[in-house]
């Protein structure tokens, strides 16, 4: 049983890993078969908690017989917004998982692994300081918010050592043609993984030429962490999907049947 959970977290993840190496040869089909599994598995952590902002929401706030409260009570309807976002978020992670090298495949394995630990042992620690039957859906909203910040984090200081592409010798309509030459089968993704690009780079080429001029080691490091903010979405979308397989058949069954009242 625990090594079919173990293979389960990691399924979304092997095949964002599939992705990233057959991106070359894979069309729109085959890319779109792949999102589904993740979108989906993002939209199920989504919605676990949209459906607690509600019930509180009308709990606490609204007339039960108002219009507001019975539109937010519509479970189809709350489905449907979580799935177009998570359909925003998976877009946004399939297009930067091109540029995590391999060094960071593998803090994103141990990253799977510590977040399966950290979610049992959090769940033990809420036991006797939440309701019982909801130490899950606490905790995994916990973790959602910690391990984005811990992924920014190690990114940002892994790529203080990896080395960059210069491009101070071009001007910076030469760097974003240069950053805009990247090639994808699928034209679907193609105009994002290009948009991306550029902005990677011309975002790269500001923050090390305006680096270069500070001597704060701390201010360099403050400087990194906001040239990663966006993929700060993608790590956001990351802990999602992977939370997302930590939802355990009673908690789907809950969400199934829990209402406004």
């Amino acid at each position: 049983m625990l090594v079919f959970r173990l293979l389960y977290l990691l399924f979304p993840g092997l095949l964002l890993l599939g992705w990233s190496m057959g991106k070359d040869s894979l069309s729109c089909m085959p890319a779109l078969l792949l999102m589904l599994p993740v979108a989906g598995l993002i939209a199920l952590n989504m919605l676990e908690v949209s459906l607690m902002r509600r019930r509180a929401m009308v709990g606490m706030y609204l007339h039960s017989a108002s219009r507001l409260a019975r539109l937010l009570c519509r479970k189809l309807f709350l489905l449907l917004w979580q799935v177009l976002k998570a359909a925003f978020f998976t877009f946004i992670l399939f297009v930067e998982v091109l540029d995590w090298s391999a060094w960071f495949w593998l803090v994103l394995l141990t990253d799977a692994l510590a977040l399966f630990v950290m979610n049992h042992r959090l769940q033990q620690m809420l036991q006797g300081q939440v309701k019982a039957g909801q130490e899950g859906i606490i905790a995994r909203r916990i973790l959602v918010t910690l391990n984005t910040l811990v992924l920014v984090l190690l990114l940002a200081t892994g790529q203080l050592f990896e080395r960059q592409i210069d491009y101070r010798d071009l001007s910076w309509q030469e760097t974003a043609m240069h950053a805009a030459q990247q090639q994808l089968q699928c034209e679907l993704l193609a105009p994002l993984v290009r948009v991306q690009a550029i902005q990677q780079a011309l975002a790269g080429r500001f923050v090390r030429q305006g680096l270069e001029s500070v001597s704060s080691s701390w201010s360099r490091i403050f400087g990194w962490l906001l040239f990663f903010f966006w993929s700060g979405l993608s790590f956001w979308a990351w802990s999602r999907m992977l939370l997302g397989t930590l939802i355990c058949k009673p908690d789907i069954e809950r969400m199934v049947r829990q209402g406004c009242e």
